[in-house]
């Protein structure tokens, strides 16, 4: 765990663990695949994918082991659920059973990681998404995402005399559409980026907004859509990125057999909904059916204070295995 936070692989830097992943190959006996996106698998064959991701967001944290407590960037997000999962799938092995473990790239960003492997043709019956869940609870829904970049143009005049302003304007139809976080079933509209002006006595000829939509699986894209973009209609409004949402089968073999292995391991299991959009809107595409699981305290991702105990990583990967001898007692995973 330590040797994978002492690398730091901000969304683009991902390579930059190369040398971890060779050394994690050579002493478990796990042959290492490295793709052009920078991710990387552990293991081949099997009908069961453990999925996480090596990128994290920018801003480094001092690696340390304290008082049994791991503190450093990506501790929480991702790269605790990713060791968890490691440690599990060797387990596995030993008992001769071949799991796919992968590092995924870039799913902090635009997830190219999860695209790469979406457009490879490989198909799996069972996925499990390493995210922080903290280790009692399962994550069955994600929101879907849309990421809009609006720009818009107008006349620009002497500040002192401007009939009109294109900044005045834009924040009136921002205010018009803005959404922030409500009922989970309700649209988000966030402005993230906003720019306009070079000059502190003219008003600007040019404005760029960037929205930030996320929206469950209850809400109808062409529903919203259509009436998002008609609020911008005299502006440039470019889609950047469109990631439906996804929700796990409740009633499902996998969902099921991961509550089977966190009741072994003495955890009542608690399904949950994230708000966010995770690589497993994207890798339910290839595989039957898909949930996300993993240990690490979820209020603490993207922050400063990322830390993930001892006691969480040796629970999430003995959940992990729990769940491979579930998944295993009725699949071949010696293929």
């Amino acid at each position: 765990m330590l040797d994978l936070l002492s690398v730091y692989t901000p969304s683009g830097e991902e390579f930059k663990a190369r040398r971890v992943f060779e050394d994690l190959s050579s002493w478990l006996g796990i042959k290492l695949k490295v793709t052009p996106t920078g991710s990387f698998y552990l293991g081949e064959g099997s009908q069961l994918l453990l999925a996480s991701h090596i990128d994290t967001v920018p801003g480094e944290i001092e690696v340390r082991e304290e008082n049994g407590t791991i503190y450093g960037r990506g501790a929480v997000d991702a790269k605790g659920p990713l060791a968890a999962m490691i440690v599990a799938a060797w387990m596995a092995k030993l008992e001769g059973r071949k799991i796919t473990v992968s590092a995924l790239a870039d799913e902090e960003l635009s997830s190219r990681g999860a695209r790469e492997l979406a457009s490879s043709g490989r198909r799996f019956k069972f996925a499990v998404i390493g995210e922080p869940t903290s280790t009692s609870n399962i994550a069955v829904e994600y929101r879907g995402s849309l990421h809009l970049d609006v720009t818009c143009r107008g006349e620009s005049s002497h500040s002192s005399s401007a009939q009109s302003n294109l900044i005045v304007e834009l924040c009136k139809r921002v205010l018009e559409v803005y959404r922030g976080p409500a009922g989970y079933d309700e649209v988000s509209i966030v402005p993230t980026i906003f720019r306009a002006g070079d000059a502190l006595n003219v008003t600007p000829a040019e404005a760029y907004l960037h929205l930030d939509v996320r929206y469950s699986h209850k809400v109808s894209f062409e529903g919203f859509f259509p009436k998002l973009k008609e609020a911008f209609s005299q502006c440039d409004v470019r889609v950047v990125d469109h990631t439906p949402p996804v929700k796990a089968d409740v009633n499902g073999e996998l969902v099921k057999a991961l509550m089977r292995a966190m009741v072994r391991q003495g955890i009542r299991p608690k399904l949950v909904r994230k708000r966010g959009t995770s690589d497993m809107n994207i890798l339910s595409s290839i595989t039957d059916e898909v949930v996300a699981y993993g240990p690490g305290d979820s209020t603490l991702e993207h922050t400063y204070k990322e830390k993930i105990s001892l006691e969480e990583l040796y629970i999430g990967a003995m959940v992990y295995k729990r769940l491979i001898d579930e998944i295993c007692g009725n699949l071949d995973c010696s293929h």
